[in-house]
């Protein structure tokens, strides 16, 4: 049977915060403790759509045109293979020759071809996640590692971004175009987004943060953040500079050299730990996840004030 459950944050990630496996979320108001194979996931969460002539002239246009000419034969290569079990399931079903075997191997490849291809993109960066919990950054030095590190990174931040985004501001016949094409789009932004990080490194500062007080840090099933948004912007940002927690300890930075995120120190006090809380719990895409109920309790009471802050934003038309 095909896995029917799909996990959007690696398990491997949230264990940072987990005791004996389970972790303590807050979903919908409500603080409970369930177990990390549980959280973060959605069934068929990557099974992927049927493409018609339209969606894939879209995602040409719309993406594949403009992306760097070094990877616009991956982003049809891609395609390519998204596309080819409903392919071979109507040739075959043409020429009459879909037998039951056959239609449980491409169903099977339909829900699981995706979810095994985020599942190779993780297993390469959690090397790099290590490292930086840790406390070392020096894989950055090494091209290769660099680029699978950067890649990886837009990876997590672009897959639940995006369908948070668009299920909110989207009108119904956007929507269904977003989500049959969201699989696809989502890696093809994340490479073309991870190749301009990795391209112009040398021109933002990755940090490490160390957080030595009685606040620990927080995580969601979004958690990579664009510090430089607000939680209710839908129009691409003009600035990208990303947080990412690592543990209850441990945290990352991606920023402008300049710019006003760039912290004096990589020590942080509890002031910045509470605002970074609320900005990871802000950009969530529906659970927020501690090794602590009562850091969840003080985010939940704390987070409509905090919210109230941005002004709401007009739905796409």
């Amino acid at each position: 049977m095909p896995k029917k459950r799909h996990h959007f944050v690696p398990r491997f990630y949230l264990r940072a915060w987990a005791q004996k496996d389970k972790v303590y979320c807050l979903q919908n108001g409500e603080i409970r403790s369930p177990n990390i194979g549980n959280v973060a996931a959605e069934n068929y969460f990557y099974r992927l759509e049927e493409l018609s002539p339209g969606d894939v002239e879209f995602l040409r246009e719309a993406i594949i045109r403009d992306s760097p000419e070094r990877l616009k034969a991956s982003h049809e290569q891609l395609l390519r293979a998204f596309a080819a079990p409903y392919q071979a399931k109507r040739q075959l079903e043409a020429s009459d020759r879909l037998t039951a075997e056959a239609n449980a191997e491409i169903d099977r490849l339909i829900v699981e071809l995706n979810e095994n291809f985020h599942t190779h993109i993780e297993t390469d960066f959690q090397r790099h996640l290590a490292s930086m919990i840790s406390g070392s950054l020096d894989f950055l030095e090494e091209p290769g590692e660099a680029a699978l590190f950067y890649r990886g990174l837009m990876v997590q931040y672009a897959r639940t971004n995006h369908v948070k985004q668009t299920r909110r501001v989207m009108d119904p016949e956007r929507l269904r175009l977003y989500l049959r094409v969201a699989n696809p789009l989502a890696h093809m932004v994340a490479l073309n987004v991870g190749l301009s990080l990795y391209a112009e490194r040398k021109r933002h500062r990755i940090i490490l943060l160390d957080n030595a007080t009685d606040l620990p840090f927080i995580t969601a099933d979004q958690p990579v953040i664009n510090i430089a948004s607000n939680p209710k912007d839908t129009a691409p940002p003009a600035e990208f500079e990303l947080y990412y927690p690592l543990s209850p300890t441990k945290a990352m930075l991606l920023v402008e050299p300049s710019g006003s995120f760039l912290p004096r120190d990589s020590s942080v006090p509890e002031t910045f730990v509470r605002l970074y809380n609320l900005r990871i719990a802000s950009h969530s895409y529906r659970q927020v996840f501690a090794n602590s109920p009562d850091v969840l309790e003080s985010v939940k009471s704390e987070l409509p004030a905090y919210l109230s802050c941005f002004p709401e934003k007009p739905a796409y038309r």
